[in-house]
Parts: C-alpha cells; structure tokens; sequence
C-alpha cells in the first residue's frame, strides 16, 4: 500500500471513530414517506408523441426518464434504458417511431405515503432508477430517483461525506456507464 494509501486509510478510521454512535440511520429513517423527499417532478408526454420529440425533451431537460401519459392518466415510462436496447434495435427513424412502442408498460407505481424502503425494496427488486408516483386515479405526480434517495441519505453525514479527501481511494479516468 502505497504512503498516501495509508493516510487516507487512517483519516477515514478517524473519522468513523469520531462519529460512532453520534449518528444513526436506522430503520425508522426509511419508514418515512416518500413524499418527504426532494422529488422529479413529473416530465410527461403523450402517447403518439415521437421517439425523436421525447428524447429531445430528455437530453433538454437532462433527465433520465420521462412519463407516458394517455389522457392525462400515466400509461408508461420511457427512460435512457429504453432508447438503448430497444429503440435503437429497430434501425428506424427516431421522428417515425412513436414513444408507446418503446416505453416499459409494465410499471410499478408508489403512492405518496409509501414508505422510503418499500421504494428502495421496489427499486431493488424491479432494478428501476426512477419510480413514478401516482394519485388514486393514476394521474402521475412525482418521480423518485435512486438520486433523491441518495441525497436523503446523505443529509444525515453532510460533514462525513462533504469533507471526505479530496483524493479518491480508487480513481477511474474514464467515465463508464450512465
């Protein structure tokens, strides 16, 4: 292990040491509602909307999905998973292809009240990044992201994890994935 390795090794096990038992996240923090996190606002579009119009919005927007609605009720979710392995399969125009023939139909939606882990279980199980939240008539009207739950764990540790190293233990040069 290299010298500054070590260093950083030894500021992280201090810093462990100073916080222990000062903080705790436990179950009782996931039991909150979602609707206490920051949450997406739902980005819709229509059914019969193109591939072209739809992706557009999402790179304007820089979100990683948006909501298909039909009449105002959500009927599907298109999101960057979608445009990769199954829009770009079908070598069509993205201006001719319509966004319903794309979307997951398929959806697993949360109400409001739900519970921070019953999303967390339903990411987990679904392997979904973005649930939507529905009302009692299936009008969407949140999206929560792996992120907005990130960021809610994170509001516990703001000192920890703000004031890390500035030197990462493990660097990567390149970017992989999304």
């Amino acid at each position: 292990m290299a010298e500054h390795d070590e260093i950083l090794d030894e500021e992280m096990q201090h810093m462990f040491l100073q916080t222990e038992g000062t903080k705790i996240l436990n179950a009782d923090v996931f039991m909150k509602p979602v609707h206490i996190l920051q949450r997406i606002a739902p980005i819709t579009v229509i059914e019969g909307e193109s591939v072209e119009h739809t992706l557009k919005i999402m790179l304007e927007k820089k979100i990683g999905c948006m909501l298909v609605t039909k009449n105002g009720k959500l009927s599907g979710i298109v999101t960057e998973g979608d445009f990769t392995r199954r829009f770009l399969s079908m070598k069509r125009d993205a201006a001719a292809v319509k966004v319903e023939e794309i979307m997951s139909k398929k959806l697993t939606t949360l109400d409001e009240n739900d519970s921070i882990a019953f999303c967390l279980n339903a990411m987990v199980i679904g392997g979904f990044r973005h649930i939507p939240l529905t009302n009692s008539e299936n009008v969407p009207v949140a999206v929560i992201s792996v992120k907005d739950i990130m960021n809610y764990i994170v509001d516990f540790f703001p000192e920890e994890i703000l004031n890390l190293p500035p030197t990462p233990m493990h660097t990567t040069f390149e970017r992989e994935g999304a």
